[in-house]
């Protein structure tokens, strides 16, 4: 059992990294798993520099100028500190478990880092740092389904109508690969990285989880997310009164969750044979 398990990473990591080789990005790119608690640790620490870091609202009017607003402004500092320590640590522990738990099944966790040429020989080497991440996993989706006719001497099939604005018979929850969480680092934004992650993970879908489709649920001010997607192929869904298909999604805050409303995007997938190129047909987790 050992020795399959060790195959079978062996060959996911030799393709993971032949597949980054390919990525047409600004910079060499390996897209894999996170391999270490410090992966871990950076991707928590990105997605709180990114969605949860707190603000500072210490002014600089001359009215501040005092030992009084000095020392407040220092309070405030290490307060934000704290609560960043806090909820980089909370979103640590909580994907470190989420990864032990769903290891096997149909959930991917990536993270993105760079090549770098080594000054002394002119080499290629992974850098470190976590430079983007993105979570997929499998959601209930409302499908609009279209009732066809029985063929004959057989029985009658749904068809997905969800990409267009069509009165269709029933909307169906069907398990679907969801984009959870995309993410990248400031500094590194506009590199195509995003857009790597993203192909990865509609590779991992097709070609792993054998699926035709992926969703991603983005907030409706979220404009920028919204351009992003919307560029790289995805569309509204629909109901079936032929309006947009809005959801409720769970977005955490530091370490609060609460529920919002999000627009439901959809991508039609297509094979592209990567389980018989990058021979890693073991297991569907990446």
């Amino acid at each position: 059992m050992t020795q399959s398990k060790g195959g079978y990473y062996f060959r996911r990591s030799l393709a993971l990294l032949l597949y980054a080789l390919c990525l047409h990005t600004t910079s060499p790119l390996i897209i894999s798993s996170p391999s270490s608690a410090s992966d871990y640790r950076q991707l928590a620490s990105l997605l709180v520099d990114t969605f949860d870091a707190p603000s500072n609202s210490v002014k600089s009017d001359d009215d501040q100028q005092t030992t009084t607003a000095s020392l407040k402004a220092k309070m405030g500092l290490l307060r934000n500190m704290f609560e960043t320590s806090l909820a980089e640590e909370s979103t640590y522990k909580q994907y470190a478990s989420t990864a032990r738990r769903m290891r096997g099944k149909k959930y991917c966790l990536l993270v993105a880092k760079e090549f770098v040429r080594d000054v002394d020989d002119d080499q290629l080497r992974v850098r470190d740092d976590v430079v983007g991440m993105v979570e997929m996993g499998m959601s209930l989706c409302p499908v609009a389904c279209q009732q066809t006719d029985p063929s004959s001497g057989g029985r009658g099939h749904a068809t997905d109508t969800s990409d267009t604005a069509t009165t269709s018979d029933s909307i169906e929850s069907i398990p679907q690969p969801t984009i959870g969480v995309l993410c990248v680092k400031s500094t590194h934004q506009q590199k195509g990285i995003g857009q790597a992650l993203v192909q990865k993970c509609e590779d991992v879908a097709t070609d792993l989880w054998d699926e035709q489709s992926i969703f991603v649920d983005v907030e409706p001010g979220n404009e920028n997310a919204l351009f992003f997607f919307k560029k790289h192929g995805y569309g509204s869904t629909f109901g079936v009164s032929g309006a947009v298909q809005m959801r409720n999604a769970t977005v955490s805050s530091g370490r609060i969750a609460e529920s919002r409303p999000h627009f439901l995007l959809r991508k039609r997938l297509e094979r592209k044979n990567m389980k018989e190129e990058c021979n890693t047909g073991d297991s569907p987790l990446v």
